[in-house]
């Protein structure tokens, strides 16, 4: 009996006091659940925000006793009954939803009788001392400013600050660092009294001068808060955005050339240079390069030394005429410019090497081969000639072989006429000549002459190659050969110009080619006709 007086008084004066230190705080602590109806029963613990809240004991008159501890200490214990509640200096507050002792019962002869086994539990709800805390969002127009357009001049920027904390913020102080760009509209600095929970203060905006750097350049503009709680702790928040400003010198190297051509026909190349930044540049070394497969008209400088003042562009820098020299789609070198800016710094430019040029024609490849490098006088040779077209424009081609002196033909034709389609079209033809003398024979060349649509005419040469014939000839540390091919791929530079005379009488003797009107019949019968460029 004594001892249930004795918890009675010790729960009237933990109530009393629990209740007046709630009172003067009531008004000024943010609670934040943290847990609800969480369910200890003898000897649990929960953890919360670091905090370890246990149920100690129980009694039969339906009370725990809970303790809050941290770090391994205990800092407050109390008995505690269903809709009583108690808090640690402000910072954690712990309130009883329910306690059940939580007796077996049997049932003997009608009635209901608790046995002394139980197992108690406590419904607990804990709170939290809420907290301020700031949401900032700095943002500008852009992610990227250049300092050389006139209309990147400013900067505007605007500050979004929200208090998303649990708990209002007293003497809240803002400042915003600029990276040191220049203000040139608004303030950097401001402070509230205070910022409640869930408040967004008035947007914030200032305008800041677009500075002029040697190089691209971050720039990193912070909001910073700074505040205090209800027991004067101290808080920092901040917001950042980081802006790009782009360099203020800029030189551009261009080249132009046409954007398709026809072989025989002359691709001519332009280079212009312009300086789009805010400084002079002088000195500037520009070096050009020529296409493979292609070869200048006539000798031409690609090296050369100017200045430009800001704004100035030099035209034609550079201009000059090429031949190509195959068909195909051709990229053209960079051009590299070199200069030193008015800070010292070296630089390195290139143009774009986006520049294309596509170059129509056919390509005509000729090859001979012999089945043999040593044979006996009466002996056979076979010989093979191939023709192919590997350019992207189907052309008219005639093939003719020429029989030495030494042999005589035995089987076979030494020439042909024939339409080769672009892309690897050929055509192949094989003779058996009988070599009648000996000594060291030379095989000769085979010609190729060629004509295309567009009136584009040439000749081609395969290479020689020698047999012998009655004597063998080995060379120390070799073998005799079997067989020899040659190719060439060059046309002789005098037939690759457009050529507009004798066309039909070159192709007159062939059945099928007598005239360019032959041509363009027998091309459109085999659906091989390219359509003119635009």
């Amino acid at each position: 009996m004594t001892k249930k007086i004795a918890s009675i008084v010790l729960v009237a004066v933990f109530v009393f006091s629990t209740f007046s230190t709630a009172a003067l705080a009531a008004d000024e602590v943010e609670w934040v659940e943290k847990k609800n109806d969480a369910k200890l029963y003898w000897g649990d613990t929960i953890t919360v925000d670091g905090y370890e809240i246990k149920a100690e004991d129980f009694n039969e008159d339906k009370m725990v006793f809970v303790s809050i501890s941290r770090d391994g200490e205990k800092l407050k214990t109390a008995p505690l009954t269903a809709g009583m509640e108690f808090e640690y200096e402000d910072e954690i507050k712990v309130y009883v939803q329910k306690v059940d002792p939580n007796y077996e019962v049997i049932k003997k002869n009608g009635k209901e009788f608790k046995t002394g086994n139980w197992d108690p539990y406590a419904e607990l709800d804990i709170l939290i001392r809420g907290k301020p805390n700031f949401d900032i969002d700095v943002d500008t127009e852009k992610d990227t400013y250049d300092s050389k357009s006139t209309g990147d001049g400013r900067i505007d920027v605007s500050i979004t600050v929200k208090n998303d904390g649990d708990a209002k913020a007293e003497n809240v102080a803002l400042t915003v660092d600029t990276a040191g760009l220049e203000v040139l509209s608004g303030k950097t600095k401001y402070t509230y009294t205070k910022i409640l929970k869930d408040e967004t203060v008035e947007p914030i905006t200032l305008t800041l001068k677009t500075p002029t750097p040697w190089e691209d350049t971050d720039f990193k503009i912070i909001a910073k808060t700074t505040c205090e709680d209800i027991k004067d702790n101290k808080y920092e928040h901040s917001g950042s955005k980081t802006i790009k400003i782009e360099k203020k010198w800029d030189l551009i190297v261009s080249k132009s050339a046409p954007k398709q051509r026809h072989m025989g026909e002359p691709v001519y190349v332009s280079v212009t240079v312009r300086n789009g930044g805010l400084c002079n540049i002088n000195d500037i070394v520009l070096k050009d390069s020529i296409v493979s497969n292609m070869h200048l008209q006539k000798d031409t400088t690609l090296e050369k030394t100017l200045s430009l003042k800001s704004g100035e562009t030099a035209e034609d820098v550079f201009e000059y005429t090429l031949i190509p020299e195959k068909p195909g789609e051709f990229t053209f070198p960079k051009i590299v410019a070199t200069f030193t800016l008015a800070n010292g710094e070296s630089e390195i430019v290139e143009s774009d090497n986006s520049e294309k040029t596509k170059i129509y024609g056919p390509h005509i490849e000729i090859t001979k081969t012999v089945d043999k490098k040593q044979l006996n006088p009466g002996d056979e040779l076979t010989v093979k000639v191939t023709a192919k077209n590997s350019g992207n424009v189907d052309a008219s081609v005639k093939v003719s072989d020429t029989v030495p002196s030494e042999a005589k033909l035995i089987s076979g034709e030494t020439s042909f006429s024939q339409v080769l389609g672009s892309g690897g079209g050929s055509k192949t033809i094989t003779y058996v000549l009988q070599m009648n003398k000996e000594g060291e024979i030379e095989i000769p060349a085979c010609k190729a002459s060629f004509l295309d649509l567009e009136k584009y005419s040439g000749e081609v040469y395969s290479g020689t190659s020698v047999v012998n014939v009655g004597t063998t000839i080995t060379l120390e540390g070799s073998s005799a050969q079997t067989e020899s091919s040659t190719a060439s791929n060059q046309e002789k530079e005098a037939s690759s110009q457009v050529s507009t005379e004798g066309t039909e009488e070159d192709y007159g003797d062939t059945p099928g080619f007598s005239s360019l009107l032959a041509v363009t019949g027998i091309l459109a019968g085999k659906g091989l006709l390219r359509m003119r460029r635009v």
